[in-house]
């Protein structure tokens, strides 16, 4: 006769009563508590607001708990081993040392709130989720101007020297220097005002706890994983038409895809194991190959722009932006074989 699982209880995997099969093969010594679907999701929503309150933030502050607020990171307790390295993951955060490097890691960090927000909606209060990745979307985008200029620089620094020659290269990142200056005033005028200081607030919400509904009380391993096939529905509705017409506008959206997938099987590590966390990475991959290829196309209207607005300089823009078409081309190969990687992933992981 199969064992009933107690309430409260972590299944060992070596036990024979244990039918969840994202633990075989894994030894675990003693009894972990069952973490609910709340639970996993306050640690990982209260991680990435950690890291966004301690990144984006124009002075250092202390790494201390927010208001003296719950620690969230121990909110499921001790993780079983197999889980370690995801939760290892999400308490890395730090501040960064310098301000291109704090807005990539805020960014990241309101990527990551808000796909959970999404992927896991049906276990969060409806109004208060959709209001705070409303709030999460504008924020994001505020930042984003920088850390777009930040990679266009890098690019026009690695390749600008063979297309146009250096003291054209200077002119155009002086260009580049002084959007980014009046990027960077922007984001410290929106960090001064009334609807980033809400945002913050929001943030402490995180990590006090989110507004759960009654569905979040029930075991994560009963709710995450089944909520996390809609991200991978979205994702293969995108991927069907960016397979008959890889066009930009279609590789942006499974990259948008992809990023839910991802992120909601990074949440979903924390209780299902190794095929999670693989196919968490084989997304990443994919994630980071269609990214390269955004930032080639951004540099490409930036540049068209520029030269439109510099007639002088036009001719050697032009050079520089046939030299990022070629990086099109060069960023465009091999997205589908990362695509047939994630999708393996999930259906060796899913049966």
């Amino acid at each position: 006769m199969t064992t009933a699982s107690v309430p409260g209880q972590y299944r060992s995997p070596s036990d024979p009563s244990t039918e969840t099969p994202h633990t075989s093969g894994t030894e675990i010594d003693g009894d972990f508590p069952v973490p609910t679907a709340g639970m996993v999701l306050h640690r990982v929503l209260a991680g990435a607001a950690r890291t966004f309150l301690l990144n984006d933030m124009d002075a250092e502050v202390e790494d201390a708990d927010p208001c003296g607020t719950v620690d969230a990171r121990s909110v499921m307790g001790t993780p079983p081993v197999w889980a370690l390295s995801a939760a290892a993951a999400l308490d890395d955060a730090q501040r960064r040392t310098s301000a291109t490097e704090r807005i990539h890691q805020s960014r990241v960090a309101l990527r990551r709130i808000r796909s959970n927000l999404r992927t896991f909606r049906l276990a969060l209060h409806p109004a208060w989720g959709t209001s705070l990745r409303a709030e999460l979307a504008w924020y994001g985008g505020q930042l984003g101007e920088a850390r777009d200029l930040h990679i266009l620089g890098q690019a026009i620094a690695a390749h600008g020297p063979d297309a146009m020659g250096a003291d054209l290269v200077a002119e155009v990142q002086s260009v580049v220097a002084s959007r980014m200056a009046s990027a960077l005033a922007d984001i410290a005028s929106v960090r001064g005002g009334a609807r980033r200081f809400q945002l913050t607030e929001q943030m402490m919400v995180l990590w006090d706890g989110p507004a759960f509904k009654a569905k979040a009380d029930r075991p994560a391993q009963d709710v995450l994983p089944v909520m996390l096939h809609r991200a991978w529905h979205d994702l293969r509705g995108a991927a069907r038409l960016a397979r008959k017409d890889a066009t930009e506008a279609n590789l942006h959206k499974v990259r948008i895809r992809v990023k839910d997938l991802r992120y909601g099987c990074e949440t979903v590590a924390l209780i299902g194991g190794g095929p999670a966390r693989k196919t968490a990475k084989a997304a990443e991959r994919l994630q980071t190959k269609l990214g390269d290829l955004h930032d080639v196309y951004f540099s490409i209207a930036w540049l068209g722009d520029l030269a439109r607005d510099r007639p002088d300089l036009s001719e050697s823009i032009d050079r520089l932006i046939a030299v990022q078409r070629d990086a099109v081309a060069a960023a465009r190969r091999g997205w589908k074989g990362e695509l047939k990687e994630v999708e393996r992933r999930w259906r060796r992981w899913q049966g």
